[in-house]
């Protein structure tokens, strides 16, 4: 089990790295590859949103970035809402709940903060966390849907939290 807590500063190029991969690898990068420098910069996520990460003793597997409505890199969330975003595994740590870890630390902070609903946007051809989400319970937001460039179509969902 991985302890999931504030990314430090120390970690942010880690963090990056894990993130650049992940979306390289599951081949969700727009075809210009401009996103890959936003994936790559932890510090600046770090600062205007909330990074969380993941961690195997001292070693950073895994990371997600936590909105709130009006932040920078908000997208989707609506007033009462909390949205998670850059949400990536460590190849070496795939497989071993790192990502339901990760989403259950942004619910959990999301019921902490009375929160009425966690949302989030994913690409339509990343099938594994899709499956995830859907799993735990989030269900499809499609008038949410939005494609932030031609060839990356983003599917809403949202899981409404209990009172």
């Amino acid at each position: 089990m991985a302890t999931i807590r504030a990314a430090l500063p120390a970690e942010h190029e880690a963090v990056g790295e894990i993130a650049a991969k992940a979306y390289a690898d599951a081949g969700n990068l727009p075809a210009d590859g401009s996103y890959v420098s936003v994936l790559r910069d932890a510090a600046k996520r770090s600062a205007e949103a909330e990074l969380l990460v993941a961690l195997d003793g001292a070693h950073p597997v895994g990371t997600v970035t936590v909105c709130r409505p009006g932040d920078s890199y908000a997208e989707i969330a609506r007033p009462g809402e909390i949205e998670f975003r850059m949400l990536a595994v460590s190849p070496d740590a795939g497989g071993q709940g790192v990502g339901r870890q990760l989403v259950d630390a942004v619910l959990e902070r999301a019921r902490a903060e009375g929160a009425a609903r966690v949302v989030l946007c994913v690409s339509e051809t990343a099938e594994t966390p899709r499956r995830l989400y859907e799993r735990m319970g989030f269900a499809r937001l499609p008038d949410r849907d939005w494609s932030p460039t031609g060839d990356i179509s983003l599917l809403g969902y949202s899981l409404d939290l209990d009172a």
